[in-house]
């Protein structure tokens, strides 16, 4: 898992190396820290799993089920208006 207060984001953009070339069944993904840092990596998904490979050689996985879509801005679940 990433490290505490370390939000891991997935993306539906190929991923490119850094020769530019698009690096094929491969996405761009990325973590910001507590303080802002922005780290950039790419991942694949294998069956039920995410496979990142981050900088430095660096990998890792997780299970598919630890990403969730971002809830809607704006939307929420109590009722906005009460009628008397």
């Amino acid at each position: 898992m990433p490290a505490l207060s370390e939000v891991l984001y997935i993306t539906s953009e190929p991923c490119t190396s850094e020769s530019g070339r698009v690096e094929p069944n491969w996405y761009f993904s990325y973590s910001v820290n507590a303080v802002g840092t922005v780290t950039r990596s790419c991942y694949v998904r294998y069956n039920d799993q995410i496979w990142i490979k981050g900088p430095y050689g660096s990998e890792s996985t997780f299970p598919m089920s630890y990403f969730t879509k971002p809830a809607e801005s704006g939307k929420s679940e109590a009722d906005p208006e009460v009628k008397q």
